[in-house]
């Protein structure tokens, strides 16, 4: 710590995982400045893409926590989600992708360097490993190429990340399983929605194994990381520990919303509906809204999700962090979901007739 309060900058701090990070800090007694490309209630707004934006803020920085993350199906994407309307966003392409999650991780990194950052929190994800590993893989693994643009672009980052630690940065990257709670977009709020919607499905039965892991218990995570040196140079991976079919999780936000259990579909027509989906992006047609009453996404949507997430065989090791801070997760899946339901039962998106006009 340089002073009598640390200090922590934390990236993408408008959005689900960033400002929860930012709130943990903060009741640890840090002094945080949010940092986001969005305006919103007390940001910082700065671009990770655009170096010369960051150097200011980090100098004194005792931590860094990078967050920042597109096309990830966040809260900011959720405008395309309302009962009774079928409607798409065009897909971020690959060099969208690219340029925020390898160029940007790379040049916050390099400007970490300049200012001599005490400590650095790389978010990753478990979907680096694609779909295809033993149970309880742990961080030994070999990453491999997925062909998949998003997994195969934070492999890139984490690559980054580890080339920063070879050159002396203090940097520690979390893989995340499948974090939830009530602001989550891409495991709570999209399901959710397009459930109300009649839109989602159970992908071959809702017999892919998920690795939750509840905001509260990742928060906790990211701070005991950043407070352990033991962890510097290290890959580790955060989730809740306990695997659980996607036909059980979901269920539980059709129980919360009342609606019925979702339908079953083969992967192959998802792969077929997302084959379609790239097509039309690539003709310029899926900008907008989808009015065709025939577009099989106002049936089939699994929002941001992929198969290679709905359809995995195994679960993640946590040993690895256990090991090195003693941290584990304290927030099982009932008392996780009760949290989740709560707040969302609280701000409207349980119950009302357009959810996705409110909270």
């Amino acid at each position: 710590m340089r002073g009598d309060v640390a200090r922590a900058v934390v990236t993408g701090a408008g959005g689900f995982i960033g400002d929860a990070v930012a709130h943990e800090l903060r009741r640890r007694g840090y002094h945080v400045i949010p940092v986001d490309v969005r305006r919103g209630p007390g940001i910082v707004v700065a671009d990770v893409t655009r170096p010369a934006d960051l150097d200011k803020l980090l100098v004194g920085a005792d931590l860094v926590v990078h967050a920042a993350a597109v096309g990830t199906g966040g809260g900011g994407e959720l405008g395309a989600v309302r009962a009774g309307v079928r409607r798409r966003l065009a897909p971020l392409t690959d060099s969208e992708l690219h340029s925020v999650t390898v160029g940007g991780t790379a040049g916050l990194l390099d400007a970490c360097e300049r200012a001599d950052v005490g400590r650095v929190v790389h978010l990753s994800c478990v979907s680096v490993l694609g779909d295809s590993f033993p149970d309880l893989v742990d961080e030994s693994a070999p990453v491999t190429a997925t062909g998949l643009t998003r997994p195969d672009t934070l492999a890139a980052a984490e690559r980054a990340a580890l080339a920063a630690s070879a050159r002396g940065l203090p940097v520690t990257v979390l893989r995340v399983g499948d974090a939830y709670g009530p602001r989550a977009g891409r495991w709570t709020l999209w399901p959710l929605l397009l459930l109300r919607a009649g839109r989602f499905a159970l992908v071959d039965g809702g017999r892919g194994l998920l690795s939750p892991i509840h905001v509260d218990d990742l928060t906790t995570a990211v701070a005991t990381v950043a407070g352990a040196e033991r962890t510097a140079g290290e890959i580790l991976h955060v989730t809740g520990g306990e695997p659980i079919t996607a036909s059980d999780f979901f269920g539980r936000y059709a129980r919360m919303a009342g609606v019925p259990l979702p339908g079953q579909v083969p992967a192959a027509l998802v792969r077929a509906l997302d084959a379609t989906d790239r097509l039309l992006a690539e003709r310029g047609w899926l900008s907008g809204r989808v009015t065709s009453r025939l577009h099989p996404r106002g049936y089939v949507d699994l929002g941001p999700l992929t198969l290679a997430e709905l359809t995995r065989t195994g679960t993640y090791s946590i040993a690895r962090i256990r090991e090195l801070t003693g941290w584990q997760p304290r927030v099982g899946l009932d008392e996780g979901m009760a949290r989740t339901e709560a707040l969302l039962r609280e701000r409207g998106l349980l119950g009302v007739a357009e959810p996705a006009r409110r909270g």
